[in-house]
């Protein structure tokens, strides 16, 4: 019997894997991603047999981009989803090219079945997961193009790539602007976040509600509107200033209330409706941050709202 592979093993720092730009997968219509009568993959070894199964022939063309894994990030998940920084290995074009150039640093997302929890595998079958996942992700990267580089990460494409030590099965990635900054569950963790004063709290949360609202003028409702999917761009601090006399705010030397620059990221949980450009007008999206923002001001920054 074959040794099975590891997680460890698979994805760690220093991997590099050859990505082929692909088409997207189609957006699958069991949205509940249920078996629907089919055996669950709750063993580790049919979910790999069936990604093997499932490989995809690559041509014999070189690939359109190699990166090679950095750091795994800590919006990773346990499910489907692993996000590692990654540093592509030739980010130049010739002159004339066609092609795209990508920076040198990049996010690449893996959507990977086979290290699905188990648990999990019981009640959702992680290969249509993994398919509705990137469907929805790439969709919204589409429709949010105007937003790209400012409220969202760029897109740089859905791959896939081989795993040559583990019978050539292939896995879906997807490329995105590594944003230089922090997410706010790091800036802020739960556990600290009452302890915020009211001026960071109610910048913090006014600027990521607009974010939201500009994202939803494009069509792309993120019904996973968490601090962990927030990230604040690294912002010029004056070394010493405090941004609030209360010096019992956590982030009093952190963070300049005046110049919050955040971008939203992970669209893999999102509903699509027809665009509405009144979500992104100064006066209207008023009216609708402050018809939510006292919700979110009791509980948002501490993960107490659903």
């Amino acid at each position: 019997m074959p040794t099975l592979p590891v997680l460890e093993d698979t994805y760690h720092t220093g991997v590099t894997l050859k990505l082929y730009a692909w088409p997207t997968p189609a957006r699958p219509e069991n949205i509940r991603c249920s078996y629907k009568g089919a055996p669950p993959l709750t063993e580790f070894s049919d979910r790999y047999n069936t990604s093997i199964t499932q490989r995809i022939t690559l041509p014999s063309t070189p690939p359109n981009v190699s990166i090679t894994l950095e750091q795994r990030l800590l919006c990773s998940t346990h499910r489907v989803p692993h996000v590692w920084s990654a540093h592509v290995q030739d980010s130049s074009s010739p002159a004339g090219s066609t092609e795209t150039t990508y920076p040198p640093q990049l996010v690449a997302k893996i959507f990977d079945p086979v290290f699905f929890d188990s648990y999990d595998a019981e009640y959702a079958n992680p290969f249509i997961l993994r398919d509705l996942s990137v469907s929805c992700e790439v969709e919204a990267y589409q429709r949010l193009e105007c937003l790209q580089g400012k409220r969202v990460p760029r897109f740089y494409g859905h791959f896939v790539a081989p795993l040559p030590s583990q019978d050539g099965r292939t896995i879906s990635v997807l490329l995105l602007e590594h944003i230089q900054g922090t997410d706010l569950r790091i800036l802020v963790p739960p556990n600290i976040a009452e302890n915020v004063c009211h001026r960071h709290k109610d910048a913090i949360i006014d600027v990521a509600l607009r974010v939201s609202f500009d994202i939803l003028a494009c069509g792309v409702n993120q019904t996973d509107m968490q601090p962990r999917n927030v990230i604040l761009r690294s912002q010029q601090l004056v070394s010493g200033m405090q941004y609030r006399a209360t010096l019992e705010c956590p982030l009093h030397l952190e963070i300049d209330c005046n110049d919050l620059d955040i971008v939203m990221v992970d669209f893999e949980a999102v509903d699509f409706q027809e665009p509405d450009t009144s979500f992104s007008e100064p006066s209207t999206q008023k009216v609708h941050v402050e018809n939510v923002k006292s919700m979110y001001l009791e509980g948002w920054l501490e993960n107490r709202l659903v």
